[in-house]
């Protein structure tokens, strides 16, 4: 894992056609919803690292049942080949758990993870960016498909 991650906001049918979905499937769905003007967010290569910093490890071994893990990685993984990406998502009714546990985080414990203070400051503005992205899709009743390829 070292690819590109990418957030996007979907409705309740949107998810439940995007669960029957293959890999490339989900990619031209995604790619499509961006365009026709869904709100999304990039977070580029930067989600390792950022899930690294909050939990201690690799975000190719999410911590099942740690918001701030779900919080980067998405909750339920879809079923695709490894060669089509990863895509998970996050259901509206499991965002509220998750924003309030990134609102109890106290960044400033995290600091002896990065190894310098650019990036350091990178995963800080990266978290504030994606709590706020969570906090539009509570807001907008949306789910939240977490894509990386």
């Amino acid at each position: 894992m070292g690819m590109r991650g990418q957030y996007v906001m979907v409705n309740e049918d949107t998810l439940e056609r995007m669960m029957e979905m293959d890999g490339a499937e989900l990619l031209d769905t995604l790619e499509r919803l961006v365009e026709g003007g869904n709100a999304y967010y990039d977070i580029d290569k930067i989600w390792d690292a950022l899930h690294l910093a909050l939990t201690g490890v690799s975000a190719s071994e999410p911590v099942e049942g740690d918001p701030l893990s779900e919080a980067v990685v998405g909750v339920h993984v879809f079923e695709v080949e490894e060669d089509d990406g990863f895509f998970a998502c996050t259901e509206h009714d499991e965002l509220d758990g998750i924003i309030r546990a990134m609102k109890q985080l106290d960044f400033g414990r995290l600091e002896h993870r990065p190894e310098t203070e650019e990036l350091r400051l990178e995963l800080k503005r990266e978290f504030g960016s994606l709590l706020a992205f969570y906090e539009q899709a509570l807001a907008a009743g949306q789910h939240v498909i977490f894509s990386v390829v």
